[in-house]
């Protein structure tokens, strides 16, 4: 069970167009990374925390809440975003965008990203905060 900013659909779709347009590996585009090289989209959720939610934000289940791009990150298993709006337990809030599978990546390697490049204009998205299994 996790705790998380669950994106709606609009905001899903919304993110997902933004990385193909936007991110690249090695001078390749998330399109072919996807099609070609084995990374899986994800663009699902902000983790808030794992097991239930804690105390302080018990009130805040169920609510909407907006989050903002900030920047973008990429490894060689995990591209994400990172985000403001509300809180994370993990060092640097972000939604994880896609992940290597050919490789072993896994959502998990977005906590390892390293480098961070500020986007061009805030993006705008929104979810629900919710307990997940």
């Amino acid at each position: 069970m996790y705790t998380a900013v669950l994106l709606d659909e609009k905001s899903q779709l919304k993110l997902s167009k933004w990385a193909e347009d936007n991110i690249k590996l090695n001078g390749v585009r998330l399109p072919i990374l996807l099609r070609d090289n084995g990374w899986e989209l994800i663009c699902h959720h902000m983790t808030i925390n794992t097991g239930k939610a804690p105390d302080f934000i018990q009130q805040y289940l169920g609510t909407t809440q907006k989050l903002d791009v900030t920047h973008y990150g990429v490894s060689d298993k995990a591209i994400a975003v990172r985000v403001i709006g509300f809180y994370s337990k993990n060092l640097i809030p972000h939604i994880t965008v896609a992940v290597n599978r050919k490789d072993g990546g896994k959502p998990v390697d977005s906590n390892k990203i390293t480098v961070w490049t500020p986007v061009d204009s805030v993006l705008k998205l929104s979810g629900e905060v919710k307990e997940l299994q």
